[in-house]
């Protein structure tokens, strides 16, 4: 059933996740220069790419991934422990890639102090995957209990 609480947070989960696309991961000031870090790349304040740091981890790619496989378990509402196992791996692929961001964004920030001091303001996308972990377990736990409910039904038959 779509209506199920677990299905909101899921696919609030993948809006999270869609707007990632949008907002800086972190922003580095150095000087006047600016360079910001985004899912997609590492760009000047100008816009234009850098061609000197490029992202090891195609974040985009995972991130997409991840959002198509969040929409795909909430209408899987027939198969709750397939549900259930969807569910935690997607949250282990955010995990993973939440430590990939933070220690991408801190390589980035190390490479950047070769040329002077940095100064960085963190940016929402760095914070909307964490939020994302969280929806995604409340969801798990949702699953959990209507699978219980399920099977204790089942008992009283």
């Amino acid at each position: 059933m779509l209506q199920r609480k677990q299905t909101v947070f899921l696919l609030l989960a993948a809006v999270l996740g869609g707007l990632t696309f949008l907002f800086p991961v972190d922003t580095f000031t150095r000087g006047d220069q600016q360079f910001i870090f985004r899912t997609y790349g590492i760009y000047t304040g100008a816009g234009i790419p850098m061609a000197d740091a490029t992202l090891k981890v195609p974040f985009a790619a995972v991130m997409g991934v991840i959002i198509a496989l969040l929409v795909a378990v909430a209408f899987m509402y027939r198969n709750r422990m397939r549900q259930l196992r969807l569910a935690r791996m997607a949250n282990l692929l955010l995990l993973a890639m939440v430590v990939f961001l933070f220690l991408h964004d801190n390589s980035i920030r190390a490479y950047l102090e070769q040329g002077g001091t940095v100064e960085r303001s963190i940016g929402a996308s760095a914070v909307l995957p964490v939020l994302m972990v969280v929806l995604v377990f409340l969801a798990e736990r949702g699953i959990r209990k209507d699978e219980d409910l399920v099977k204790s039904v089942d008992r009283l038959r």
